[in-house]
């Protein structure tokens, strides 16, 4: 079949780790066969029977136990990425994660990360949660040289770029839930734009401070079954998962086909608060 690939972007590696397994064939597993990844929240995250109330409604409690989370955590192979442990120690897990998938994106991709080194690769991530930035600024007296750089969110691209050897636009996007929408977006402007020839795409999350919970417990914002219910009317709050993708994006028209491809379009589709009547609902019709 013919493709018209003038100003088209495809997508050429995947690599990711969500709840239910990692890698994309455990997520399409757990897309086809409709499964509830939502566990109890164990104590290494953090403990729920001092955080647990029915009532929401106390003062610094949250409404549910539950959330999606990955099956291993903050297991990471430092030394594969040129990291010492000391550094490794002081880095945020969502940093961890978005290395690993980025090494897996290209992996799948079929791009050895010797042939990628010095090209004009963007890399764009979409990151909201600071929690591990939340734990570490309390243990005052363990913060070392190595914290400003394992906490800042700007630095979870940049350590992409540094370490990938990547020399195209490097940032962080932080737009709440649609954090990785607008990466993509950037990312595709980008590559069209000619401000890189390929672009490293990613978001990630990580839950391991209960803080958030807190406040979106006071917003009546969190199903205390830790359960998202659209379009229902048992609907009672959204449900918190963690995980990370990341997408390695080329032009179509410099993708070699070697079998037969369906057509690849990415569109990237942003929301607005505009003159939403509250902040954090965006106006109806931005999402139309």
């Amino acid at each position: 079949m013919e493709i018209e690939t003038a100003d088209e972007v495809a997508i050429v590696g995947i690599g990711c780790n969500f709840p239910g397994g990692d890698g994309i064939d455990n997520f399409w597993k757990v897309l086809v066969e409709g499964k509830n990844c939502t566990v109890e929240i164990p104590p290494e995250r953090f403990n729920t029977k001092e955080w647990y109330d029915a009532d929401g409604n106390k003062p610094g409690k949250i409404c549910t136990t539950r959330a999606a989370l990955l099956d291993e955590f903050n297991s990471f192979d430092n030394h594969l990425f040129g990291i010492n442990n000391m550094e490794a120690e002081r880095m945020d897990p969502q940093q961890k994660l978005l290395m690993e998938c980025t090494y897996k994106a290209l992996e799948d991709a079929g791009v050895p990360v010797e042939s990628i080194s010095g090209t004009k690769t963007g890399v764009f991530i979409g990151l909201m949660n600071r929690d591990y930035e939340i734990m570490a600024s309390r243990a005052v007296n363990e913060i070392n040289h190595y914290d400003g750089t394992g906490t800042a969110m700007s630095i979870a691209a940049n350590r992409v770029s540094f370490t990938f050897n990547l020399t195209g636009p490097s940032l962080t996007v932080d737009t709440a839930c649609s954090s990785f929408l607008f990466a993509l977006h950037y990312a595709l402007r980008a590559i069209k734009s000619g401000d890189c020839e390929a672009a490293i795409c990613g978001g990630v999350n990580c839950i391991i401070h209960p803080r958030t919970f807190v406040s979106l417990t006071k917003a009546k914002m969190i199903s205390p079954e830790g359960i998202s219910k659209p379009f229902s009317k048992k609907a009672d709050g959204y449900g918190r998962g963690e995980g990370c993708g990341v997408v390695f994006l080329k032009p179509l028209k410099k993708v070699r086909f070697f079998v037969k491809q369906p057509e690849v379009r990415l569109v990237a589709c942003l929301n607005f608060v505009s003159s939403a009547l509250i902040m954090t609902i965006p106006e109806k019709f931005f999402q139309s």
